[in-house]
């Protein structure tokens, strides 16, 4: 490869808002994202919120001459709502499905049907091999009363995981998505600590579009304002993250949001605001050595695990005592049946027992659905705080020992820490 190349790459994500029958104007807006694709020709474009297979395949044909690689990434039962449309050749794919993801009980938000999940892509450009991650995480809701904060913190680990494990092999590392996340919320400080990506909003010096670079902003006709009345110039939860690896070296040349409007027709494209990045990689070194505060050793590493470790810990607490809830009520029902069978077969109050029969079996049921899954979901928990229980005791071992005997674990990591300065 010569010394001096330079690899250009334009991103392009958005969150959809495509809730077949919810969301307005669904058809219209998609056809319209359509066009501003093919216009500006991008080398990815990332969604988010493709619920419908169908809009999916209307994207597919009509983008076919400019994106002819792309995939659609199915789960749950309603679907990841993911997909990607890319001009160069897809090497490979896959998906991870996010251990917890809501309440089955929450119908009327509906996360847990959807299956939310992180895709892959490895693409290989210009003998560069390029990890490329889209995801959505669950929905906050109410930001004073957040029942979802555990489940949002353990999809961010599993996130962070899950690219740390997948991009071993990959020279550059890219993550778009809706996170559902502030960015210093206490999962998305975990994840950029853990995997070491930055932040294209904090690391570009050319960024045109909305104040503070929010993705939701009142100015947006399908945003809920109320929801905004907190945030004056809105939330920014829609990212562009990326590091490089191997001795390569990335940087954001310009960052671009739509600010409430299609950049053409004026009507939003979604009520998410769309984010265009301009990534550069090339191969020679930075002027300046990284930043000490790069990689995921020292005090901020050990401080976000620590916070991360407590809040999925008091999770595993509230799931064991819903199980335990759920267990006495199940003995409880086991009793009333026993008692209505004892009613029944004396013969004195018969149809009464009858009639108590049918409510008391519907108890029982949905107490063990309960107790099922807050079992599953205390298990989950337990399992994601074991994984940072060792790599606290990993990283403050790397703090203690010094430069001289860091894990290799560590070092792999902070090798992997590829972000020229601006």
């Amino acid at each position: 490869m010569k010394p001096n190349f330079t690899l250009r790459l334009r991103i392009f994500n958005l969150n959809c808002w495509g809730i077949p029958y919810l969301s307005k104007r669904r058809a219209e807006r998609m056809k319209r994202l359509g066009d501003f694709l093919n216009m500006e020709s991008f080398d990815l474009a990332l969604l988010e919120e493709v619920w419908s297979e169908q809009d999916f395949q209307h994207l597919r044909q009509k983008l076919l001459p400019t994106y002819p690689a792309a995939h659609y990434f199915r789960s749950g039962i309603i679907g990841s709502g993911l997909c990607v449309f890319s001009k160069h050749p897809i090497q490979e794919f896959t998906q991870h499905v996010y251990t917890l993801n809501g309440y089955p009980y929450m119908v009327h938000h509906g996360d847990w049907f959807c299956g939310k999940a992180v895709g892959l892509l490895v693409l290989h450009l210009s003998g560069l091999v390029l990890n490329v991650y889209v995801t959505h995480l669950h929905a906050e809701y109410n930001r004073q009363k957040d029942i979802y904060l555990t489940h949002r913190v353990a999809q961010a680990w599993e996130l962070a995981q899950f690219i740390h494990h997948t991009s071993k092999k990959a020279d550059v590392v890219l993550l778009c998505g809706d996170l559902n996340l502030h960015p210093k919320d206490l999962g998305c400080r975990l994840l950029k600590e853990w995997t070491g990506l930055h932040d294209a909003y904090l690391e570009t010096r050319d960024f045109k579009g909305s104040e503070e670079g929010c993705t939701m902003v009142p100015e947006n006709c399908y945003v809920n304002q109320r929801e905004l009345e907190p945030f004056p110039f809105g939330i920014r939860i829609d990212y562009v993250l990326y590091k490089a690896v191997s001795g390569f070296y990335i940087s954001c040349k310009t960052l671009r949001t739509t600010t409430g409007h299609d950049p053409h027709s004026g009507s939003p494209l979604s009520d998410h605001e769309a984010l265009m990045a301009t990534l550069c990689v090339r191969h020679s070194p930075p002027q300046h050595p990284p930043s000490p505060t790069h990689g995921p050793e020292g005090s901020q590493l050990i401080s976000v695990l620590k916070e991360a470790w407590r809040e999925l810990d008091l999770g595993v607490a509230q799931a064991r005592w819903w199980a335990t809830f759920a267990s006495y009520v199940i003995g409880l029902g086991l009793l009333l049946l026993a008692f209505l069978c004892a009613l029944a077969a004396g013969g004195g109050v018969r149809e009464v027992a009858i009639l108590l029969w049918t409510p008391s079996v519907g108890l029982l049921l949905g107490a063990g659905a309960v107790y099922l899954f807050h079992m599953q979901e205390a298990k989950g928990l337990s399992g994601a705080r074991a994984e940072l229980q060792h790599v606290l005791g990993r990283a403050r071992e790397a703090q203690d020992s010094g430069p001289e005997s860091r894990p290799a674990l560590l070092l792999g990591q902070q090798e992997g820490d590829g972000t020229e300065e601006q």
